[in-house]
C-alpha cells in the first residue's frame, strides 16, 4: 500500500465516531476499541466505522484491522478521517497490507492507495520513511536462502548507495587480513564465504557522535555439525533478522537524514554467513582468534550468531563507534521467556538503554530489559583450553550468557536486542527493530 496526499476518491473510506457523536450507539453498539465495521457497500465505494483511538496503541489496531478489511473487499484506494493518532495509524496500515508475492505465480500485487488524515508534511515524510525501511527489512528477512546469501545480502545492501550511503563490502580475504577469525570460522562450511557489510550515514557537520549499528546476518543456520533437527531447521532463512533489521533502518534515516541530529554519524555492520557443514567447516573444540585477540572455543557449531557478532563488534569499537548496538536472532530461550511480541535488551549504559526504550515506544515495539549478570560468565571461562568458550550447553539463563558474551569484545557504551521469535512471526517477516533503531537514531 502507497501513502499518498490525497485521494480523488476512495473504494473504503474510515470514519471515526467518538462519545460525542450524534446518535452514536445503533451504530457503535458491540464495536470494541481497535476494531473495524463495514456499515456500507455502494457504486461509490464502501463505508467502514471505528471508535476514535484513545492511544497510538489502539490506531496501531484499527490501522491492521482496516488493512485487513481492505485486502477482503480488494480496495484500491483507502481513505481514512482525521485522529489524533494518524503517524501510528498510517504506519500499521503499511505494515499489516504488505505481502512477499514475489515468489508466486500471479507475481506483485498492484499496491492500493492510502491517505489518511491528520498528517502533516513532516509526519507523512516520516510515515514513509520507516516504512520504506520495515519494507526492505522484510523483503531480505523473507527471501529464501538459496536466492539470498551473503554474497546476494551484501549486492542488495549496495543497492542502499544510490539512498546517499557509503557502502563497502570484505569479502573472505579483507575479513581474514582484518583478523575476523570467528566470522570466518563460522562460515568456512559454505561454498559462498563471509562478507562484511558495512555502511555509512556520514554526519550534518562535524562528527561528534558515532552510532554503531550492528546486525547478525546468518542467511541459512543449519546449526552446522552440532545439526539442528528438521523442525529446528525450517524457517533459519530468518536467522539474519538482526542484519535485516540494521540495513532497513539504514534505508530508512537515509530518506530522513535531514532529522539526523546534527553532528551524527550512524554506521552500520552486517555479519553475513551461513552456517553449513563441509569439509572445511568449523568443529566443536575447534579454537579461534577473534579480531581483538581474545581465543574461542568452539564447544557448539549452533551458538554461531554470537562468533559473527562478536567480530563486528570489535571492529566496531575498533573504527571509533562511540556507542552500539547490536541486534540478533540469537537464542531460542528468549522466546521461551518473552514470547515473539517483546524483545530481550541488555545494556553496559543505562542512559543507552533509556534512549532504546523510548524509541521502542515511540516505534510501537516492545523491550524487557534483562540484566547483565557477570557471575554467569563464569561458565564460558572455566574448562577450557581458550579465553573463552561459545556454549556451557547449557539452557539456564542462556539469553544472559549470550549477551554477557558479546560484551567481550566492546569497549563502548553497548546494548543487545536479541530478536529471537520477533523476526518473523506465523513464518511472516516483520522488520521488528527498524522502527526502534531509526526512533533511537533521531532522537535529540
Amino acid at each position: 500500500m502507497q501513502l499518498v496526499d490525497s485521494l480523488e476518491r476512495a473504494d473504503l473510506s474510515l470514519t471515526f465516531m467518538g462519545p460525542d457523536a450524534a446518535h452514536p450507539e445503533r451504530l457503535t453498539r458491540g464495536l470494541k476499541a481497535g476494531e473495524v465495521r463495514l456499515l456500507s457497500r455502494g457504486a461509490d465505494g464502501d463505508g467502514a466505522l471505528a471508535l476514535t483511538p484513545a492511544d497510538a496503541q489502539e490506531a496501531r489496531e484499527v490501522g491492521a484491522a482496516l488493512a485487513k478489511l481492505a485486502r477482503e473487499l480488494k480496495a484500491t484506494s483507502v481513505q481514512v478521517t482525521a485522529t489524533d493518532h494518524a503517524a501510528a495509524l498510517a504506519a500499521a496500515i503499511l505494515a499489516a497490507a504488505w505481502q512477499d508475492r514475489r515468489y508466486k505465480g500471479s507475481g506483485e500485487e498492484n499496491a492500493a492507495q492510502l491517505q489518511v488524515g491528520g498528517l502533516d508534511a513532516a509526519a507523512s515524510a516520516h510515515v514513509r520513511g520507516v516504512s520504506a525501511g520495515v519494507t526492505f527489512a522484510r523483503e531480505l528477512v523473507s527471501a529464501p536462502a538459496n536466492h539470498l546469501n551473503p554474497a546476494t545480502l551484501a549486492k542488495e545492501a549496495q543497492t542502499l548507495g544510490a539512498h546517499g550511503l557509503s557502502v563497502e563490502v570484505w569479502d573472505g580475504g579483507a575479513i581474514e587480513a582484518r583478523g575476523m577469525g570467528l566470522l570466518a570460522a563460522v562460515a568456512a562450511g559454505s561454498a559462498t564465504g563471509p562478507r562484511l557489510i558495512r555502511l555509512t550515514l556520514s554526519a550534518r557537520g562535524e562528527v561528534q557522535r558515532v552510532i554503531a549499528l550492528v546486525g547478525k546476518g546468518i542467511t541459512f543456520d543449519t546449526g552446522g555439525y552440532s545439526l539442528k533437527n528438521p523442525q529446528g531447521m525450517y524457517g533459519m532463512k530468518n536467522d539474519m533478522g538482526g542484519a535485516g533489521a540494521v540495513l532497513g533502518a539504514m534505508r530508512a534515516l537515509a530518506e530522513l537524514k535531514a532529522d539526523v541530529p546534527e553532528g551524527t554519524e550512524v554506521r552500520a555492520y552486517v555479519a553475513a554467513a551461513e552456517n553449513m557443514v563441509g569439509p572445511h567447516a568449523m568443529r566443536p573444540g575447534d579454537v579461534y582468534r577473534a579480531a581483538n585477540g581474545k581465543t574461542v572455543e568452539v564447544t557448539n557449531t549452533d551458538a554461531e550468531g554470537r562468533l559473527v557478532l562478536a567480530d563486528a563488534l570489535a571492529v566496531a569499537c575498533d573504527e571509533g563507534a562511540t556507542e552500539l548496538v547490536d541486534l540478533a536472532t540469537l537464542t531460542g530461550v528468549k522466546v521461551a521467556a518473552l514470547g515473539n511480541d517483546v524483545a530481550a535488551l541488555f545494556s553496559s549504559d543505562a542512559a543507552l538503554a533509556a534512549r532504546l526504550k523510548a524509541g521502542a515506544q515511540a516505534a510501537g515495539e516492545l523491550l524487557w530489559e534483562l540484566p547483565l549478570h557477570q557471575p554467569y560468565l563464569k561458565a564460558f571461562q572455566k574448562n577450557t583450553v581458550a579465553d573463552l568458550k561459545n556454549s556451557d550447553m547449557q539452557p539456564a539463563g542462556g539469553s544472559i550468557k549470550a549477551a554477557l558474551f558479546l560484551q567481550q569484545f566492546v569497549t563502548r557504551p553497548w546494548a543487545h536486542l536479541d530478536i529471537a521469535g520477533n523476526a518473523a512471526k506465523e513464518d511472516v517477516a516483520t522488520g521488528w527493530g527498524v522502527g526502534t533503531l531509526v526512533e533511537y537514531v533521531l532522537a535529540r
